[in-house]
């Protein structure tokens, strides 16, 4: 159990990947808008054109791909859920928390070792 909490324990490098996937997951929301709110007469989100020639939309898709997956495979089932958004952006943070951790592992874990003298 201590391994887990050490895992997921807050520190630097893992809060600052964590951030970089949040800003990726507000700037796809906001790119979002060119194929869903601009037909519907829905204002353009301030930072759009700002946004726009950075591909974070299509990076959020390949990063989120197992959730996407997982909402896929839940409403294939039939039962008629669907997600509200406050589920979404909470699992959105959650994953990509997680994430940041075993990015921040692999990276930790791959450190040159110092030779004994």
């Amino acid at each position: 159990m201590e391994g887990l909490v050490g895992f997921f324990k807050p520190d630097a490098r893992k809060v600052g990947i964590f951030f970089l996937f949040v800003f990726v997951l507000i700037g796809a929301r906001i790119q979002a808008w060119a194929f869903s709110g601009k037909d519907m007469g829905i204002p353009k989100p301030p930072l759009y054109d700002f946004l726009e020639p950075l591909p974070l939309w299509v990076l959020w898709v390949v990063l989120a791909l197992p959730l996407i997956l997982l909402s896929g495979a839940i409403s294939s089932l039939g039962t008629g859920f669907v997600v509200p958004g406050w589920i979404f952006w909470v699992s959105n943070l959650v994953y990509f928390y997680a994430l940041s951790c075993a990015i921040s592992f692999v990276l930790g874990s791959r450190r040159p070792r110092r030779r004994r003298r």
